[in-house]
């Protein structure tokens, strides 16, 4: 079995950060659409293997999109790390973003040129659309779903410019 690495930290995309390709033998999991919200509880579901239910995969030489990867606070982290220790598997590993960040190309990059073993890497972190002109809040745009539960249709938060929020379907 493949080793299980769960990048975790703050996440999002620009559209000059482009697309990148998925290394050989390897595989990458999102678990919620593009330009929307991972939240927390959702992340330790996952980490603690009691949700299964994903977005989308991208196996091996498929593009997807280059996600900047940024660093979390330490708390943020030690909860990830507890909870993925209730899986009890050493297959599972944790890769907390660096400091200054790492774009999944050069994460990609850097395993190929390490040459590393075959890995599914599970992107622990939001799906940020990150443009700079506003308006797409009223469309759902970084909306984070508070549902948790693939049963069930997704329950949207916006966080609108004031910073009050409004619930979406």
């Amino acid at each position: 079995m493949p080793i299980q690495l769960f990048l975790s930290g703050h996440g999002g995309w620009k559209p000059v950060n482009g697309y990148t390709q998925v290394p050989k033998g390897c595989s990458i999991t999102f678990y919620t659409n593009f330009a929307k919200n991972l939240i927390t509880g959702m992340e330790y579901q996952i980490l603690a293997g009691t949700y299964h239910e994903s977005d989308r995969t991208i196996r091996e030489y498929m593009s997807c999109p280059n996600m900047q990867l940024s660093a979390q606070d330490d708390d943020w982290t030690q909860k990830s790390r507890s909870e993925l220790a209730k899986r009890h598997d050493a297959n599972c590993v944790l890769f907390e973003s660096p400091p200054d960040g790492l774009a999944l190309a050069d994460l990609f990059e850097a395993w190929v040129g390490q040459n590393l073993p075959a890995v599914d890497f599970h992107w622990m972190a939001c799906q940020t659309l990150q443009l700079k002109k506003v308006g797409g809040r009223a469309f759902g745009l970084n909306a984070g779903d508070f549902a948790h539960d693939p049963s069930r249709p997704g329950r949207y938060r916006i966080t609108l410019v004031d910073g009050t929020y409004r619930w979406i379907r």
